[in-house]
C-alpha cells in the first residue's frame, strides 16, 4: 500500500502570501500536480492538518477541488491553523466527527487499518489529547485489535529538540496516548505534521514520522530561546510503503525536484 502524506499547506486564497514571502495557494496547486504525476499512484492521501492559514470556507474549497481532481481517497485531519466547522462543510468526504464534535476517524478499508486523531485546540497553537479523544482512540484501538494500524495526527508526541515549536507540541495527553499504543502493540507508524521538517523517532514503542511542510519549511535550529524561522527548503511530502506485518518504509519527496525530472 502506497500512502502519501501531505501536511502544512497554510493555503491562503485570493493569492495573498503567508509572512508576505510563500504563495501558499500557488503551492498547493504545484503539490497537486506532483502527486497527480507520480509514477505509482498512491492508494490513499493523508492530509496531517493545517490544510489552512485563516480556516476559511475559501480556502478549504481550493483544497478539496483540488485533491478531488486526482481521484484518489483522502482522510484529514485539523492542525492549530484549521477550524473544525469551516472545514467539516467544505470536506465532509475527507473527515469524520465523532459524538464529542471532534474530528477522529477509524477507517479499516485499506490494508492497514488508519486512524485520524484531532489534537487541535481552537484559537492555540498546541494540541492536545483530551479525556474524551483518547476514550474514542481507546475503542477505535480495540475495534483494530490483531489489526496492524496507522496513526495520523498534526501535532507531534515527541519532543523534537527544535524548542521553540515543542512549546506549541502535544502538551496534553501524551502519556496515555503513549499507553494506548503500547497496549495495542500493532501501530506501525504515527504519521504528525506542524514542524515544518522531516524528524523521525520512536512513541510508545512505535515509529513516528513528521512530514515537512507542502509550502514551506522552519529551519533547523536547536539553541533555546531563538525563535523559530523560516528556510529556504523546498516544499515537500512524504511517500510512505505500508504491508501488514512488515516496517513501514518512508519517502522525502521535493514537489519541484519531482515536477522538474517529470518535464
Amino acid at each position: 500500500m502506497l500512502i502519501a502524506q501531505i501536511s502544512d499547506s497554510h493555503v491562503l486564497s485570493g493569492g495573498r502570501k503567508l509572512a508576505g514571502r510563500f504563495d501558499t495557494g500557488a503551492a498547493f496547486d504545484r503539490l497537486v500536480a506532483s502527486l497527480a504525476r507520480q509514477p505509482v499512484r498512491p492508494d490513499l492521501i493523508l492530509f496531517s492538518g493545517d490544510l489552512g492559514e485563516d480556516a476559511t470556507a475559501q480556502e478549504y474549497d481550493h483544497v478539496g477541488e483540488g485533491l478531488r481532481r486526482l481521484g484518489i481517497p483522502v482522510l484529514a485531519v485539523p492542525g492549530n491553523h484549521d477550524a473544525r466547522a469551516p472545514m467539516f462543510a467544505s470536506l465532509p468526504d475527507m473527515l469524520h466527527k465523532t459524538e464529542s464534535g471532534h474530528l477522529c476517524l477509524c477507517d479499516t478499508r485499506f490494508d492497514l487499518a488508519v486512524i485520524g486523531l484531532d489534537t487541535l485546540v481552537e484559537g492555540a497553537p498546541h494540541g492536545e489529547l483530551c479525556a474524551d479523544r483518547l476514550s474514542w482512540l481507546e475503542v477505535a484501538l480495540r475495534h483494530c485489535e490483531g489489526q496492524d494500524v496507522l496513526i495520523f495526527m498534526h501535532h507531534p508526541p515527541l519532543t523534537t529538540g527544535l524548542q521553540d515549536m515543542d512549546s506549541m507540541g502535544l502538551l496534553v495527553g501524551r502519556e496515555k496516548f503513549a499507553d494506548l499504543v503500547a497496549r495495542h502493540g500493532r501501530v506501525q507508524g504515527i504519521l504528525c505534521g506542524h514542524m515544518h521538517r522531516a524528524i523521525q523517532g520512536v512513541y510508545g514503542g512505535a515509529p513516528v514520522r513528521v512530514a515537512p511542510s507542502a509550502s514551506h519549511q522552519i529551519a533547523f535550529d536547536l539553541r533555546a530561546d531563538v525563535p523559530f524561522a523560516f528556510s529556504d527548503e523546498p516544499a515537500q511530502y512524504m511517500m510512505h510503503i505500508a504491508r501488514p506485518g512488515v516496517p513501514l518504509v518512508s519517502h522525502v519527496v521535493s514537489v519541484e525536484a519531482l515536477r522538474q525530472d517529470m518535464d
